[in-house]
């Protein structure tokens, strides 16, 4: 009997019979005892995990066929690649030339329990989906150590850099199974106190940290996340450092390894990143040489980079865009813009030739729409500027994906470009999408200090069915005001460039001096008049009803709010043009967005005006992820019969969540003299100065105009949490006197929850009037975005 042992220590074994199989590679080198034996059997015992039938097909070893010692060690390698085994042991016995072999298999135990001890600012479940461990798979130590690493990369991102974890396993009496314990010492949470910068004499310290990912650590720390020391982000803080230089011309310039001390307390960790900067180069001789179809004078003209300039390596990556764009244009597809640099250090200027190689012509060939499951092919094809069979446009291509993106059905679009074999001459295009949700139930419930319990309940689908259709209904219920609003919209009606739609609605709001309830309806439609330009009409009819018993402070004066001349019916046409060239129509970081509408009531029912409106937003992405966002708008509103006054239900009035937030709403604007409300004030002991400030009520002016600023910064990225500060200006008068206008500053943060967007704002006016109870602090709580 021979016995071949592939046990513990397993690799010790395995190099011997591997050693063994090397040696006796030649049949005829096969050990004299075993060298004419035929396999009669063979057997496998000890598997209760591993299958006896799945073992077999492993095997190498048949039964009939010469024994061999290297088919032997073939075996054993095979049984312990299927990652079930600690050991494997191969009985021979011979009887005669007759061989009986058996595999007895030593399989690994399962782990029956997975524990983590310590984890305090963790739970299980996250630990357990990081480390990607279940209950019930068979033991293996290079998962568990791979587990480890993963669960100290997610402490780490915590900022609990200092955290230690180690495993044990513990066998349980009676099972061949183990359960697998992580024990964590947590430590505190490591913040990062200080960042210096050591050599940095051109370019500001805080210049430097606006660009880092690593923050140091401050009051809202606990909401913004800054101060947490995350290794992988401080490596990338490194590259982004060098490329500040390179953009400011310090092209020789080099960031040091930084310098990490850890305070004793284990609390604190202060960085310190030495910089040699070198000397600034300007923008030397540049030249244009290989695949020229453009001449140096135009290709001059569309390039940044200018001679003479600080020399800026984000002003070249924009000019390879450029000179890709250009070319790709006339259909050179793979056109290749090589910058070749050189550095003048003599005169410290950096010389750029552009040495482009055009390649050859290209026609676009199939273009499929990849990953939409629910979105039809179409509603992606329609946003297309560029068609199958045409030459390869790059402009085109670029406005194609921007439009797809603009939708707002998918999380992620991107072109993938590639040529089918044999056809140089051609390119398909593979849109890849992947589809967000883009239907919301959403149900939720706030506080305003002007409205008081907030009541909010949506149902939207911006891409009904896959067709792109539109669908919304909303309520909104609180102590002032109840509205509800079913829209629908389809923007490709009947698949035509029209888009058709229809709204229905039916508000109740108080007022300072009285309630309106307004119902009604409207039509939509609209075309587009150019890229990103559309033209809409729409026809409006609606009933207002006015009640001055029940507005926010009580009865109404009848002589300062006539109801007879504001009530009625109000039908009216509207022409309204519109320009978006935002990034995305629903979070915008980039882009403009304008429109200007006009609106004549007086075609039949009780109420003739004529309404103007403009509206002007701008958004961009400055640096870390901060958006500057502006709002612009003028609305005016005058009377189209002689001797008319305007309904007062239709004169501007500002305040609020989404005018100037640093004042209560409707409160900003032209004010009337109201003889009841003097009269009331002298009644109840005030003075007459006092009684005339009482009497002076918010009524509205025949203008409006006003203006936000904000600064949009993320505080909790994963969480969907933004902060923001602000400024506001604007008023609402017959004319408007810049004089005149009322401002306000003021803070907040905004969660993008399951419900929808949720803002929280205090805003705080500049010059404020206290005779006319202007608080010095407003808070605003509102529902959906701003602007």
């Amino acid at each position: 009997m021979s016995v071949i042992r592939a046990g513990i220590p397993a690799t010790i074994t395995f190099w011997m019979i591997l050693f063994a199989t090397i040696a006796h590679a030649d049949e005829s080198r096969e050990p004299a005892q075993t060298r004419n034996l035929i396999v009669s059997d063979i057997q496998i015992v000890g598997n209760k995990k591993l299958e006896t039938e799945a073992a077999e097909n492993r095997l190498v070893t048949k039964v009939g066929e010469a024994y061999s010692s290297e088919n032997v060690a073939k075996d054993i390698r095979a049984l312990f690649s299927t990652g079930f085994l600690y050991d494997v042991i191969v009985d021979l016995k011979a009887s005669g030339r007759k061989a009986s072999l058996t595999y007895k298999l030593v399989e690994k135990p399962t782990i029956e329990e997975i524990l983590f001890n310590g984890n305090d600012e963790i739970d299980k479940d996250e630990l357990l989906t990081t480390a990607e461990l279940k209950a019930y798979e068979v033991l293996d130590v290079a998962k568990l150590n791979s587990a480890v690493i993963k669960l100290q990369k997610l402490y780490e991102e915590k900022g609990f850099f200092l955290a230690k974890i180690t495993y044990t396993t513990e066998e349980i009496p009676g099972k061949d199974s183990l359960r697998v314990k992580f024990n964590i010492q947590e430590n505190e949470k490591v913040t990062v106190k200080e960042i210096r910068f050591i050599g940095n004499e051109n370019v500001p310290a805080a210049t430097l940290k606006q660009f880092m990912e690593t923050k140091e650590g401050g009051f809202f720390s606990f909401l913004s996340g800054s101060g947490a020391y995350k290794q992988d982000a401080f490596d990338q803080d490194v590259r982004r450092l060098s490329l500040v230089y390179f953009n400011e011309g310090y092209v020789q310039v080099r960031v040091d390894r930084p310098q990490v001390y850890v305070a004793p307390d284990k609390k604190s960790i202060y960085i310190t990143i030495r910089v040699e900067e070198g000397d600034q180069y300007q923008v030397g001789t540049i030249d244009f040489t290989g695949d020229l179809l453009f001449s140096n004078e135009e290709l001059f003209k569309s390039i940044e980079l200018k001679e003479g300039e600080t020399f800026s390596s984000q002003r070249l990556t924009q000019d390879l865009q450029t000179l890709q764009a250009k070319y790709g244009d006339l259909g050179y597809a793979y056109v290749n813009p090589i910058p070749r640099t050189r550095f003048d250090t003599a005169n410290r200027k950096v010389l750029v030739t552009f040495d482009i190689d055009k390649g050859p012509k290209v026609f676009i060939g199939r273009i499929n729409v990849v990953g939409n499951t629910k979105t039809r092919d179409k509603v992606v094809r329609r946003e297309l500027t560029i068609t199958e069979g045409e030459l390869f446009n790059e402009t085109r291509k670029r406005e194609s994906l921007a439009r797809v993106r603009r939708l707002g059905f998918f999380e992620e679009v991107n072109f993938n470009q590639k040529t089918p074999p044999n056809q140089p001459d051609r390119m398909d295009i593979d849109i890849v999408v992947k589809e967000r949700n883009t239907g919301q139930i959403q149900v939720g419930a706030g506080y305003s200090s002007f409205n008081g319990l907030v009541f909010n309940g949506q149902i939207n689908q911006i891409n009904l069915l896959g067709k792109g259709l539109r669908l919304g209904v909303s309520v909104n219920l609180d102590q002032r005001q109840s509205l509800f609003n079913l829209n629908y919209t389809d923007p490709y009606f009947q698949d035509t460039q029209w888009s058709v739609g229809f709204d229905l609605f039916s508000t109740s709001q108080q007022r300072v001096g009285f309630k309106q309830e307004r119902r009604g309806g409207a039509v939509r439609l609209g075309h587009p008049l150019a890229q990103d330009l559309r033209a809409f009409l729409r026809y409006k009819y609606e009933n207002v009803d006015l009640d001055l018993n029940d507005g926010v402070d009580g009865t109404g004066d009848p002589d300062l709010f006539p109801v007879e001349n504001a009530a009625g019916e109000i039908s009216s046409v509207t022409a309204t043009v519109e320009y978006d060239k935002r990034n995305d129509r629903f979070a915008p970081s980039e882009g403009i967005y304008s429109n200007a509408s006009l609106e004549f009531a007086g075609l039949g029912g009780t109420q003739n005006f004529v309404k103007g409106f403009a509206n002007f937003r701008y958004y961009q992405e400055l640096f870390w992820d901060i958006v500057w966002r502006n709002n612009i708008t003028y609305g005016y509103i005058t009377s189209t019969e002689s001797g008319q006054e305007v309904p007062f239900t239709e004169l501007y009035l500002l305040g609020g969540a989404n005018t100037l937030r640093g004042y209560d709403f409707f409160s900003v604007g032209r004010r009337k003299f109201s003889q009841l409300e003097y009269d009331e004030s002298i009644a109840a002991g005030n003075s007459i100065d006092e009684a005339n400030y009482d009497a002076l009520r918010p009524f509205g002016g025949a203008q409006e105009f006003f203006y936000n600023l904000e600064f949009q910064f993320p505080l909790i990225k994963e969480a969907g949490i933004l902060g923001v500060v602000f400024y506001d200006i604007g008023n609402a008068d017959n004319s408007i006197d810049l004089a005149d206008l009322r401002s306000n500053w003021g803070f907040g943060f905004r969660w993008f929850s399951p419900i929808g967007p949720l803002r929280f704002e205090w805003g705080f006016p500049i010059a404020r009037r206290e005779e006319f109870d202007e608080d010095a602090v407003n808070f605003q709580f509102a529902i959906g975005t701003p602007f």
